[in-house]
């Protein structure tokens, strides 16, 4: 995602007040959420890591990707996947080197590691 081109698009969509028609942004902001999905699964593909791992566990990396800073309950919740399988799922994406653990407790979040970009 370019810096200037989400600048444009916001004051594109801001000089239009106070009815300012949000598609333009909108879109801009989700082709941007599929460039970095996209991105993360060549990623994936490129390491070889993709073919060993579960549905689960790559829909719990997309939304990571895409949600960095999320808790397990955001992701349980947004996916649809019972809490006790992505709290299992999460150590095993951390041992993988693919996400990174943040916090202790009702406070723990996660993003993914730098190794993917």
């Amino acid at each position: 995602m370019q810096k200037s081109e989400y600048y444009r698009a916001l004051r594109s969509c801001q000089s239009q007040r106070p009815n300012e028609n949000v598609n333009d942004w909108l879109s801009f902001f989700f082709d941007a959420l599929k460039n970095i999905q996209n991105h993360l699964l060549n990623k994936l593909k490129q390491s070889g890591i993709e073919t060993q791992l579960s549905l689960s566990e790559k829909s719990i990396i997309t939304f990571i990707g895409n949600n960095s800073g999320c808790k397990s309950g955001d992701i349980s919740k947004k996916l649809d996947i019972p809490s006790p399988t992505v709290k299992r799922i999460l150590p095993e994406l951390i041992n993988k080197n693919l996400i990174e653990k943040h916090g202790t407790g009702p406070g723990t979040n996660s993003t993914l590691t730098h190794l993917l970009f």
